[in-house]
C-alpha cells in the first residue's frame, strides 16, 4: 500500500527487501578510515587477545608450559624443617607478648 500516488525514482527495485545490516558501515570505521586512510583496520593483535564477532577486543591470561615439580633433596628438607620451626616459635613468641602485654 503507498500513501502518494506519485512515482520517484528509488534505488532499490524491490520496495520490501528486508535489510540485515550487511550495507551499513559502522560509525568507528568510517572514522578509522577518513583518518587513517593507509593504516590497517585491523592491526596484528598480541598473544592472549582476541576479537569476538563485534569487534571486541577480550584478553586472556597466557598459560605457562607445565612442568614437574622435582623432589626437594635431603639438604632442602633440613633447610624446610629449620624454617617450619622458626615461623612456629616466632608465632607462640607473638601470642605469648600479646597475652603479656595484655
Amino acid at each position: 500500500m503507498q500513501y502518494t500516488d506519485k512515482q520517484g525514482k528509488t534505488l532499490n527495485l524491490n520496495q520490501h527487501h528486508p535489510s540485515d545490516g550487511s550495507e551499513l558501515i559502522p560509525a568507528e570505521v568510517q572514522a578509522h578510515i577518513s583518518h587513517d586512510g593507509d593504516k590497517l583496520l585491523d592491526p596484528p593483535l598480541a598473544p592472549g587477545y582476541t576479537v569476538d564477532d563485534e569487534g571486541i577486543n577480550d584478553n586472556y591470561a597466557i598459560e605457562p608450559d607445565v612442568s614437574l615439580a622435582e623432589y626437594p633433596s635431603p639438604k632442602q628438607q633440613q633447610r624446610y624443617i629449620f624454617l617450619g620451626a622458626g615461623a612456629i616459635l616466632f608465632v607462640v613468641l607473638i601470642v605469648i607478648i600479646g597475652f603479656v602485654a595484655s
